[in-house]
């Protein structure tokens, strides 16, 4: 469900356009129809494009993903706290939305709800930020901080966001956070964490394969890598990507770093060539790790093989009953 609510709204990280420009970013996903073990609401941090922090309704504390911000521990459990309250606040504002498409509309079914807030420090020492807001994959509002209001950005959400102004008078709060508390956090971090924006891990990387009911599985194990985002895919014939039915998602590591499982089916061929290219920036180039498809063939031709062993065996068995069957009846005449 974390890959769906992802693909709804595209809520793009960007890192810091220039030496001395920097931004944090956060962004709030939830989704009004639990599911099991997925969280229901979710709040993610970026520093220049870096994830650092992350809360959701599950554990309903705040974490850092970066061993560098460890120390601040009292920052940490405001953080949470602070979490825990907006998490509860935008549940109604999820519920508003609902209810106001719900009469509209007359839609059902699944809701999510996305929000992105975003300050901006400038390299000449000017700060700026915005904020953006989202349902069912579709951007319907965003701040307006010069007049302290939302705004619609489609013409069908106009009464929707006047409705909302009326309800929830809070863009002058939200301003106000952009303009003092996001730019404080950010000025916190940064001297703790530009250490782990420089650092780079390159990826390990492992192939395998298991049988599967269509034939044969691959997989490219992608481990010990940061920072964590990473591009992996499986290509047939150094040019056919092969794409995986099976949502591949990054991990973390007791040690800092990143892991990935990129799984795919294929049918074996003979001939065919397959190789598993990772992606990353403290790469130079595309990783390549072919995974030996004799192997395939090889494990093609012994079930081929196997199987027409078992058929004689079958004839054999056959012949040799028919045999003794007009044997026995010659004898009994």
């Amino acid at each position: 469900m974390n890959h769906i609510v992802l693909l709804l709204f595209s809520l793009g990280v960007s890192a810091a356009h220039c030496s001395g420009s920097h931004t944090l970013q956060y962004h709030i996903a939830l989704v009004a129809t639990p599911t099991p073990g997925v969280p229901q609401s979710t709040i993610t941090a970026y520093l220049d494009g870096l994830e650092y922090g992350r809360y959701d309704s599950n554990t309903r504390r705040a974490r850092f993903l970066t061993p560098s911000l460890s120390s601040l521990t009292e920052h940490l459990e405001m953080q949470t706290k602070c979490a825990q309250g907006f998490e509860v606040i935008q549940k109604h504002k999820m519920k508003f939305l609902i209810a106001y498409l719900n009469k509209t509309h007359g839609n059902g079914g699944r809701h999510v709800y996305q929000r992105k807030t975003v300050c901006e420090l400038n390299e000449d020492g000017t700060i700026g930020g915005y904020e953006e807001i989202a349902f069912n994959g579709r951007e319907v509002m965003a701040l307006d901080k010069e007049n302290e209001v939302y705004v619609p950005v489609t013409q069908e959400a106009l009464t929707m966001t006047q409705q909302w102004n009326q309800y929830y008078n809070h863009a002058k709060m939200h301003k106000i956070y952009l303009e003092n508390d996001c730019i404080q956090h950010m000025k916190l971090y940064l001297p703790l964490i530009s250490t782990d924006m420089e650092r780079k891990v390159s990826p390990k990387v492992k192939v395998s394969s298991s049988e599967s009911d269509r034939g044969r599985k691959l997989h490219c194990w992608v481990y010990g890598f940061y920072p964590r985002d990473v591009k992996v895919k499986w290509i047939k014939n150094e040019t056919d990507e092969i794409y995986s039915e099976e949502s591949a998602e990054i991990l973390p590591n007791p040690d800092g770093t990143y892991q990935i499982r990129v799984s795919v089916e294929v049918t074996p061929e003979e001939g065919a060539t397959y190789s598993c290219h990772v992606v990353h920036s403290s790469l130079e180039n595309t990783l390549v790790v072919p995974f030996e498809s004799k192997d395939l063939s090889t494990n093609y031709i012994t079930i081929v093989i196997a199987a027409a062993l078992c058929l004689l065996l079958v004839l054999l068995g056959l012949y040799v009953c028919r045999k003794r069957r007009i044997k026995g009846i010659y004898f009994f005449q």
